[in-house]
């Protein structure tokens, strides 16, 4: 059995500059073969939220985030990313691809990262949350998005990403490829602000359970 990446408290692992040869062949690899996948989806063009949006969806559907975000969204999206050197190759490939990044998780620098992407929120971008990352337990929803929405009075918009044919990894979440030119399945779906006074784990349960309901899991 895998077992999760590990946080490093405080000092985020970042990619070596050396090591950048070979993320930018491999990043242009993963965008021809984004390319190729036929994306059937409940929303067509770009998504029209006057204002920023929790953006939420599985850890293992992470593959689908840097085409997600040039097909579907005018606002640039910020991301919250472990701390872990997982994590900062993960960076490294969505700097190339356009996503910015925030490092961060529930267990280690989880207040300064919430901060951030507050200071993010309000000016105008989105923020995208894996809610069971970076460590599971798999499609578990943690709480930290909800008291982001709650701060910057956001919406959620849910991902439910469903593969027709993928290559699944022996990692903690199942990491999933989708095939070359398979079918990919997009459910969007916005649940707005919680109140204040609503619970944080209930909210969260919520939303996991109809994560997963649109995520056909």
């Amino acid at each position: 059995m895998s077992t999760p990446p590990s946080d490093q408290p405080e000092n985020p692992v970042n990619v070596s500059w050396y090591h950048w040869i070979w993320v930018f062949p491999l990043a242009l690899f993963f965008r021809l073969w984004l390319g190729t996948l036929r994306i059937h989806s409940n929303f067509k063009g770009k998504t029209d939220e006057t204002n920023p949006v929790v953006i939420m969806l599985w850890h293992e559907r992470l593959f689908m985030s840097p085409l997600i975000a040039q097909k579907f969204f005018h606002r640039p999206i910020t991301a919250l990313i472990s701390t872990s050197r997982d994590g900062g190759w993960l960076v490294a490939f969505f700097k190339i691809m356009g996503l910015h990044a925030v490092r961060g998780s529930s267990s280690k620098r989880g207040a300064s990262a919430l901060i951030e992407l507050t200071r993010n929120m309000k000016n105008g971008r989105n923020a995208g949350v894996t809610p069971d990352g970076p460590k599971g337990p798999r499609r578990i929803c943690k709480p930290g998005a909800v008291a982001l929405a709650k701060l910057t009075r956001s919406p959620f918009l849910l991902l439910g990403i469903n593969f027709h044919s993928a290559i699944k990894l022996k990692s903690w979440d199942q990491f999933s490829i989708p095939l070359p030119f398979s079918k990919v399945d997009i459910h969007f779906e916005t649940i707005a602000c919680p109140q204040r006074e609503e619970n944080d784990e209930e909210v969260a349960l919520r939303i996991q359970n109809r994560l997963n309901e649109i995520s056909g899991v």
